[in-house]
């Protein structure tokens, strides 16, 4: 995110334009399972993939305390979690029908439901990213902390000041 101006994308309206499509049903028809999330490893154990996150700014089971300096981290420089896959791996490990996605899909980054990005490389490589969730401890609410634009860049859904007190003070949990 190097000379990225979010007031000035934001002014532009950019992420209305720049919605991304959901391309969940060509993976799946592909041969993704994402019965147990999209990286894998998530439901019934609960955790979410930003879990250990979590707990370094606010401590296992939000018992504190806050960690004001893990929290700028999280912010300041939130990266994605991703699984790759080679085409290589997909085809001859994972069982990947490669040809379903490359024939349907152009290189680029789509959406994979609500809970995800994936991107599309060149050479059939794909990646799998997981959004960062916000939600109460009972998970009633579960909002998006950060989405993906068309270009790869992290986009915070709250500014610094609405997103630390969201964790701080209501005392959500990233998953």
């Amino acid at each position: 995110m190097n000379n990225f101006d979010l007031k000035k994308y934001l002014a532009e309206n950019k992420l209305l334009k720049e919605e991304l499509r959901d391309v969940e049903d060509i993976l799946v028809k592909a041969g993704f399972n994402f019965d147990d999330g999209l990286l894998g490893g998530v439901g019934s154990g609960g955790a979410g993939y930003y879990d250990f996150t979590n707990d370094k700014m606010y401590g296992y089971n939000q018992e504190g305390p806050w960690n004001e300096e893990e929290f700028n981290k999280f912010y300041d420089n939130f990266k994605f979690n991703s699984n790759f896959y080679t085409r290589e791996e997909m085809e001859e490990d994972l069982e990947i029908d490669t040809s379903i996605i490359l024939d349907g899909l152009d290189d680029g980054i789509y959406a994979v439901g609500d809970e995800g990005y994936v991107e599309i490389r060149s050479d059939g490589d794909i990646e799998i990213y997981a959004i960062p969730q916000l939600s109460d401890e009972e998970g009633r609410e579960i909002l998006p902390a950060f989405k993906m634009d068309a270009m790869g860049r992290a986009i915070p859904q709250y500014s610094k000041d609405e997103m630390r007190k969201i964790l701080k003070d209501d005392m959500y949990y990233i998953l």
